[in-house]
């Protein structure tokens, strides 16, 4: 298997988005002729589709700053918001939909679509949900396991601090982010192990395609993986958040945790230890978000997930591995202590709501699903 190699410490990143009936506020399997239209543009190949019609992705180009990144991102979210209006739909963040059943999903017509329900039956429509994935090159494939193994300890971070899905299937989940839950159930998702090195990163993948279940590394599900193909190494746990902004500053907080590793300022110190401490904090992120209390693998001991976080970011002010991004940490930093999106949307469910309550279970009242979706699309591009 390959490496290509990419420039050091350049990124990218993928964002799937919500695609919303303007009138109703439910999720619309409307994304084949939103792509259709924008395949006649000039930035046409920078949208995908999805295995299921009620998401469309964003990708971005290969960056070497975050305000770069952030002209584009902004730039092709207004592109993908203008088409989706004038065919009365609307494009939001979040990680999942409040309304969101797989039964009422319509797969994409693709032959990979087709593929994943012949060999997952329902799951790829329950798993209907919309995270962002970002990539961040690497010199070499020595360096990119170096990466992917120190990144995948810090997975449970990088889940509270973009938590945002709280609801799904008209409740309350009671978890600040249930979307990556989801990746749990694949026998080819969750956690990637530890890689030892190359040759123990082809045998695991060459396992899953010996199985069958899978073929090819699009369908390793880890929570990090290796891309050989790109030359990158890829965080894939993240919840879309409510806004374009956010977005780009995680990334940029990934690819400079990714620089502290490759400048030697931060490992591993018991690499195959703490597996168990690793799952709890995995499942504690999502419940609880930044008010988590997680186990940090490098220092050996439990903290809040916002002291991980201002921790990391104080190491990043202080050896500077992507100095073109300071704008970007800083405002992620500073933001910390702001109130969560998953915290958001459950204020804004009950400012919108008649009973003031969450949703319980049962189908929202159509002006309350309607009024909190079109906030939640009018949000993305906010403070941008």
């Amino acid at each position: 298997m390959q490496f290509a190699t990419s420039e050091r410490l350049t990124f990218g990143l993928e964002l799937e988005l919500e695609v919303i009936d303007a009138g109703t506020g439910q999720l619309s399997p409307s994304s084949l002729s939103i792509w259709e239209e924008l395949q006649a543009t000039e930035h046409g190949q920078q949208f995908a589709l999805e295995a299921t019609q009620a998401t469309i992705e964003l990708n971005s180009s290969i960056h070497t700053d975050a305000v770069s990144m952030h002209e584009e991102v902004h730039a092709r979210v207004r592109q993908l918001q203008d088409v989706a209006a004038s065919q009365g739909l609307g494009v939001c963040g979040g990680g999942t939909h409040v309304a969101q059943f797989w039964n009422e999903r319509v797969l994409t017509p693709s032959e990979r679509a087709y593929k994943l329900d012949d060999r997952f039956g329902f799951l790829p429509k329950r798993f209907s949900t919309y995270g962002m994935h970002v990539h961040v090159g690497m010199p070499d494939p020595e360096s990119a396991l170096r990466v992917a193994n120190v990144l995948q300890a810090h997975a449970p971070l990088f889940i509270a601090m973009a938590a945002s899905s709280p609801f799904l299937q008209n409740g309350d989940s009671g978890f600040a982010a249930s979307r990556p839950l989801e990746t749990l159930v694949y026998p080819n998702g969750g956690p990637m192990p530890y890689l030892v090195d190359w040759a123990h990163f082809e045998s695991l993948v060459q396992e899953f395609f010996n199985t069958g279940i899978a073929d090819s590394l699009k369908d390793i599900y880890w929570d990090v993986r290796p891309k050989p193909e790109f030359g990158t190494v890829e965080v894939r746990v993240f919840d879309t958040p409510l806004r374009v902004r956010k977005a780009v500053n995680l990334a940029a907080f990934t690819r400079a945790l990714a620089g502290l590793v490759l400048d030697g300022k931060l490992d591993l110190p018991n690499p195959r230890r703490h597996v168990t401490e690793g799952k709890v904090s995995r499942f504690l992120a999502c419940r609880d978000g930044l008010q988590a209390r997680l186990f940090n693998p490098v220092s050996g001991r439990w903290l809040v997930a916002r002291d991980w976080a201002l921790a990391i970011s104080e190491q990043i002010v202080a050896h500077s591995p992507t100095p073109t991004d300071q704008q970007a940490l800083e405002a992620l930093a500073s933001g910390i202590h702001d109130e969560e999106d998953h915290a958001r949307m459950r204020a804004l469910w009950r400012n919108l709501s008649p009973s003031g309550r969450l949703p319980e279970g049962s189908a929202p009242s159509g002006q309350t699903l309607a009024a909190y979706s079109a906030h939640l699309c009018g949000e993305l591009l906010q403070a941008d």
